[in-house]
């Protein structure tokens, strides 16, 4: 049986940075094969109409968007800032869904199985609503286990119970 292709997307440096090398490990070791994206290092402008009618899609992303577009499932790893996502996770999903590649842009989440994680000073529980709605209506299909680090107290993520029912319905899906 091949190795599911798991996208480990992290918008923040530091302790999510850190909580999405743990994910990663965590699924390396228990069969999946991952990648790691930094959305930061990408360094995106910020997206408007009007700079992808003057300069296109930055050639950063096509990488990114292929990844996502290949993976099986996708792990999103994101600080809660003001009680939402962080502006690199809102702007690198506004430039992907301008992505014109072959499947369309929305092959990048359509029915992937996808679980969510934050390192946060609280909770990070009204980031992780916000971007469940948001990846859903993507088309994503968002587990109902998180992974939610409160950086104070610090509890232990069950990272791999998330990534067991992502592997499930990822298996379920591609057997039908």
């Amino acid at each position: 049986m091949q190795p599911m292709q798991l996208a480990i997307l992290f918008a923040s440096q530091g302790n999510n940075k850190l909580l999405a090398q743990k994910i990663n490990k965590v699924a390396a070791d228990i069969g999946f094969k991952t990648t790691l994206l930094d959305l930061v290092a990408l360094e995106l402008p910020l997206f408007s109409q009007a700079l992808l009618d003057q300069s296109g899609i930055p050639k950063t992303l096509y990488p990114v968007g292929k990844n996502l577009q290949s993976a099986q499932g996708l792990a999103v790893v994101s600080p809660e800032y003001n009680g939402g996502p962080p502006p690199s996770l809102v702007n690198a999903i506004a430039w992907v869904s301008r992505l014109d590649f072959e499947g369309g842009w929305r092959a990048c989440f359509q029915n992937k199985p996808t679980m969510l994680a934050s390192a946060s000073g609280g909770p990070g529980t009204r980031m992780l609503c916000g971007l469940r709605i948001q990846l859903s209506y993507l088309g994503a299909h968002v587990i109902g286990r998180e992974v939610s680090l409160a950086l104070t107290p610090k509890p232990d993520p069950d990272i791999h119970k998330c990534l067991e029912e992502l592997w499930l319905l990822a298996r379920s899906r591609s057997n039908r």
